[in-house]
């Protein structure tokens, strides 16, 4: 799976693997825009909410070159997180999401 890295000068960096069938998103960099602190608190409730969890893990590069094991979340999964947050950006990143993401993916 080819990796697409999404950046946005307001709202931060998204990477993406799959295709615009079944887009894959870093659930790392969605908690990051999004500001939530605890990724382990999202990747339970996702793990609560849908039936086989979180369970796609890839490898990646970080910004040191070096490979690190990334989780990835579905887009229901990634649309769940958006409507649980509170977070001032969760409308803007989903409108980004919407509008420019998924059409390039």
């Amino acid at each position: 799976m080819q990796l697409q890295v999404f950046n946005h000068k307001d709202l931060g960096q998204v990477r993406v693997i799959g295709d615009n069938e079944n887009p894959l998103f870093c659930l790392r960099d969605i908690c990051e825009v999004l500001e939530i602190g605890n990724v382990s608190d999202v990747k339970n409730a996702i793990n609560r909410e849908f039936e086989g969890g979180v369970d796609l893990i890839y490898p990646i590069q970080d910004s040191l070159g070096r490979t690190q094991q990334a989780t990835f979340i579905t887009e229901p999964q990634l649309y769940f997180v958006l409507m649980r947050s509170d977070k001032p950006k969760a409308k803007p990143f989903r409108q980004w999401v919407v509008n420019e993401v998924l059409p390039s993916c």
